[in-house]
């Protein structure tokens, strides 16, 4: 058998060097979220909850990374559809603040107030996946009626965080008359 050459030998070299650290990377990847991970997770969702239905508009937009985004793909409120449109990609905690700051709920003192002062409805965490990726943990969380949320969380050095959520709407019912 012939011995390879000094080029043959340097390119399989070459090719170990880069390829190592994928295979490596690809071996780490673990088959499933740790049951910590998964709480951890169902807590950044309550908090989204819980700020959501308070308006508290700075500790929603904290939620997200710094350049975390936030999809959807049908705004339904009114002011919502002024400001960006039947779907847009708000990214970054400024856009994040004001998209609380202008819920409809948000916008109406009593409703806001009724909001504050009523105890905030517990999230179901039913129907929610959750699988690692290299950019995160993906989850997908049913709202009902077709509609969900499709997630990609970060493990930061203060929590889990959004890196973005995307809202798909579920379709609207026609109302007959």
């Amino acid at each position: 058998m012939p011995k390879p050459s000094t080029t043959t030998r340097y390119t399989a070299v070459l090719l170990f060097m880069l390829l190592a650290p994928v295979v490596r990377a690809q071996s780490k990847s673990p088959e499933s979220v740790s049951q910590t991970d998964r709480t951890g997770i169902e807590q950044l969702l309550s908090q989204y909850n819980q700020a959501l239905q308070t308006c508290s508009s700075k500790q929603y937009a904290d939620l997200f990374t710094s350049e975390g985004t936030f999809t959807s793909d049908d705004f339904r409120g009114a002011s919502h559809r002024r400001l960006y449109g039947k779907s847009a990609t708000l990214v970054g905690h400024d856009k994040l603040v004001e998209l609380v700051e202008t819920e409809e709920f948000c916008l109406n003192p009593e409703q806001r107030a009724a909001r504050a002062a009523a105890r905030p409805r517990a999230m179901s965490f039913t129907g929610l996946t959750l699988e690692p990726s290299a950019d995160g943990i993906h989850g997908v969380l049913p709202l009902g009626n077709g509609g969900r949320y499709e997630d990609v969380y970060i493990k930061t050095t203060t929590g889990w965080k959004f890196k973005s959520r995307n809202v798909v709407m579920p379709p609207q019912t026609v109302q007959s008359k």
